[in-house]
């Protein structure tokens, strides 16, 4: 069940997954403006993924700043940078976590130097949905933005195949908003949208790095071959969708011509099939300038012929080195076995009979 918050003429409902995320959507020219770029994307997941294979298990917390540039309510993630964050100090709520701003501040720092237009922006996590810990992290980063973004990696099998089912990418953006609660303020997450940008050097970037890596000296050769077989693949993959594709009109013009002898006229009345007779021209064009079966033979027997021809040729270059390996074998044989000529013409001591 939902739970209202809030006066009775502004009641807001909380979502029915997580009690710190608003059921409400922003309308158009309220909320910000995001846009990701793809290398905070992919800095978020190489850290997922190195704090996986560092401690061994899926189950990992990692925490980051998004670094970008905002002009009013349009709001550009540029890049990111891992964020430190420690067990709160005794005293503290359970399971609270603490930020270490000290570190935080010296990587700011550090990247202030090297991109002096990005400011900070936001923050990022991992998880399914927002919680309490989530909602205090982000009141400890409103010293350095009074409305940061929050966006939370969900790097599960589930999540990643609804995504991908989707064509999204498994991850949600967040705003936050305060809320009066029985006389209190309490701050709440209230999701976003966002998408993507990319400029012609991140699309190389990305491109170089969705290819497989490759180790060793036959690296170029595998990359020419992967990429040629690739195209191969998908020239021929879309040849049979547009195989299947005229095969299917053909076949449903097919089953709706009646019985009676109708014209395509009378078909397309009758009918729900959309008769399109420039269509089928080309399509009976494109038969007719196939070879007919009865090629077939005389084609079969045009490749075996030339196929003979080319296994005799490899036949008789084997023959021939064959023939002359023998030939030298009997040249050395001979001149190993007669004396005088061994003694005259001096052989590499290797020669000589002990």
């Amino acid at each position: 069940m939902q739970t209202l918050i809030g006066e009775s003429s502004h009641a807001t409902a909380l979502t029915k997954i997580s009690d710190v995320v608003l059921d409400v959507t922003r309308e158009a020219g309220v909320g910000v403006n995001l846009t990701l770029h793809p290398l905070p994307i992919l800095n978020v997941s190489e850290h997922v993924t190195r704090a996986r294979a560092q401690m061994g298990t899926d189950n990992v917390s990692v925490y980051g700043v998004l670094l970008g540039t905002q002009s009013g309510r349009n709001v550009e993630i540029h890049n990111a940078f891992e964020m430190r964050v420690d067990p709160a100090a005794p005293g503290a709520p359970a399971g609270g976590l603490q930020v270490n701003h000290n570190f935080l501040k010296s990587r700011q720092s550090q990247f202030k130097q090297v991109f002096p237009t990005l400011d900070f922006l936001g923050w990022y996590s991992v998880g399914p949905v927002p919680t309490l810990q989530d909602v205090q992290i982000h009141q400890q980063l409103l010293g350095y933005n009074e409305a940061p973004i929050f966006l939370q990696l969900s790097p599960t099998n589930t999540r990643v195949a609804e995504a991908a089912a989707s064509g999204e990418l498994p991850l949600s953006t967040y705003e936050s908003t305060v809320e009066i609660v029985h006389g209190e303020t309490k701050m709440f997450f209230v999701p976003t949208g966002y998408r993507i940008d990319t400029g012609e050097a991140e699309r190389v970037a990305v491109d170089f790095a969705s290819r497989p890596a490759e180790s060793g000296n036959d690296a170029a050769a595998s990359s020419s071959l992967l990429g040629n077989l690739k195209s191969s693949y998908n020239a021929i993959r879309m040849l049979a969708d547009r195989i299947k594709a005229l095969n299917g009109y053909v076949q449903s013009v097919h089953n709706a011509a009646p019985s009676d002898g109708s014209t395509l006229a009378e078909i397309d009345t009758a009918n729900a099939t959309t008769i399109d007779h420039e269509t089928l021209r080309q399509i009976a064009a494109l038969c007719a300038s196939i070879a007919p079966s009865s090629e077939g033979q005389s084609l079969n027997a045009e490749l075996l012929t030339e196929y003979h021809d080319v296994f005799l040729t490899n036949q008789l270059t084997c023959l021939t080195s064959g023939l002359n390996s023998l030939n030298e074998l009997v040249d050395k044989f001979d001149f190993v076995s007669q004396p005088g000529k061994r003694e005259a013409g001096l052989p590499p001591r290797s020669f000589r009979l002990r």
